[in-house]
């Protein structure tokens, strides 16, 4: 009798806890409901064999576990299928995106902004790349259009989206001659000349890459790196050879062989035939490649200021200004919101503006990375901060060119928090030195050494 009362407490216990569970099922998933039971089962049922070790327990206890386990796989199952869904639904957007010219999402700038800023080369390339070469033997080689390696390096690039990892056009030789890749609107534009001649190759990308993130005063050490015979020239093999050197790959760097060399000299490569022709006979001299680096910048420059200038002025507002060089730093939302009231309150929106020219100018400041940290404070060794002028003569040093006096002004309203006429390092550094970050310039660009001195 006592065995039968025990048994019957111990279904009544069963009900109750079924029906509140029946309760929180519409607070929480059928799936972790299903879990949550089968494992109460489990437990009320091993503590029943303890006391009576009979079939009908071991029945429970069987019960209880298969039905945890069942909710478990469930549960997974569900969580796994929703996230592949949403990646699904996230890069089959992206791609309608880029099929319509619809406008990009905020969703979809904040992820492509993630990619650049935070992966190795090899998964931002492949990110962005939307085609695949397919040759006579059905061997697939992922490649670049020219506007795909612009929107790789531009944050909140709006005018042509990553296409995510995966998501390809599948192109032949013969279909290539007649595809229509997307043009940049530059007049003259050497994007669209490296189209016309192919596409962009993994190895092209790390070269554009590293080319792009190079301070002018450095960009004859990089011919230097390419030019191994030190005749002067770069020819194919040269570039083949530096090229594999450059590549990131899974697992690191990459390593020069007879393969990576006759693979890159052998690739449809758009770049390779815009520079040493399809034969591969041409070279490039110091001018040339001094050429490249100025055209490919000035483009680059040219497209990211018509992000701004939408109705093609010529001259983008103060305030337009100040959030290109806010984009994607690590200043929390209220500051960089008084900081750009700041400006905000002296020039209002159809003040006097910023010019391409002047644009260009603090461009290449920015993208002079540690040039512009080491110069500025080389004067600031009383670690008092630089004034206006000081900023504008260093300024000018490291892009090779005239800051004007107004572009000057309005970096130093937006910097200078405490209204002293001075900026000091910790204002400067999370907007000026860290610019380069969120575009991989920092991933790929040139490094000196002299002794225990590091560029």
């Amino acid at each position: 009798r006592g065995s039968s009362d025990l048994t019957k407490l111990i279904l009544l216990d069963s009900l109750l806890q079924e029906n509140k569970i029946s309760k929180s099922v519409s607070e929480m998933s059928r799936w972790q409901a299903v879990f949550k039971h089968g494992r109460a089962l489990s437990t009320r049922s091993t503590n029943k064999r303890a006391e009576q070790d009979n079939s009908g327990s071991m029945g429970a206890v069987v019960g209880g576990v298969s039905a945890a386990a069942l909710g478990y796989k469930m549960y997974s199952e569900k969580e796994k299928y929703l996230v592949q869904a949403k990646d699904a639904e996230v890069t089959q957007e992206k791609y309608l995106v880029q099929a319509k010219g619809a406008e990009v999402t905020y969703e979809q700038k904040s992820f492509d902004n993630r990619i650049r800023q935070y992966n190795t080369p090899d998964m931002v390339f492949n990110h962005f790349a939307s085609l695949q070469m397919v040759d006579k033997t059905g061997i697939k080689t992922t490649m670049m259009s020219p506007l795909d390696f612009f929107g790789s390096i531009t944050p909140d690039c709006s005018i042509h989206p990553g296409a995510g990892s995966g998501v390809y056009e599948e192109i032949s030789d013969k279909k290539l001659k007649t595809l229509r890749l997307d043009k940049s609107p530059v007049e003259g534009s050497i994007l669209n000349e490296i189209g016309k001649n192919g596409l962009i190759s993994y190895a092209d990308y790390c070269f554009l890459l590293s080319l792009l993130s190079t301070p002018i005063r450095f960009v004859d050490t990089a011919f230097n790196l390419f030019d191994l015979t030190g005749d002067e020239k770069i020819s194919a093999k040269e570039f083949a050879y530096v090229s594999t050197k450059m590549s990131h790959k899974l697992g690191g760097f990459g390593t020069y062989t007879d393969v990576d060399q006759s693979a890159i000299l052998a690739s449809n490569s758009g770049l390779l035939n815009y520079l040493f022709g399809k034969d591969r006979s041409k070279c490039i001299s110091r001018d040339e490649f001094r050429m490249l680096h100025k055209n490919l910048l000035d483009e680059i420059i040219q497209l990211e200021f018509n992000e701004f200038d939408k109705d093609k002025t010529g001259s983008i507002s103060e305030g337009d200004f100040c959030h290109f060089l806010l984009n994607r730093t690590r200043i929390p939302p209220s500051q960089k919101a008084k900081m750009l009231k700041r400006v905000d309150t002296i020039w209002p929106k159809k003040a006097r503006g910023i010019s391409f020219p002047s644009f260009k100018n603090f461009f290449l400041v920015l993208a002079s990375g540690t040039e512009l940290e080491r110069g500025l404070f080389f004067l600031d060794v009383e670690n008092i901060g630089v004034d206006l002028e000081e900023f504008r003569k260093v300024a000018s040093w490291v892009s090779h060119n005239e800051l004007s006096p107004h572009t000057a002004e309005v970096v130093f309203v937006l910097l200078d928090d405490a209204g002293e006429g001075r900026i000091h390092k910790e204002s400067v550094g999370p907007v000026l030195f860290d610019w380069r970050q969120p575009r991989g310039f920092d991933k790929s660009s040139i490094h000196v050494q002299l002794g225990q001195l590091k560029i």
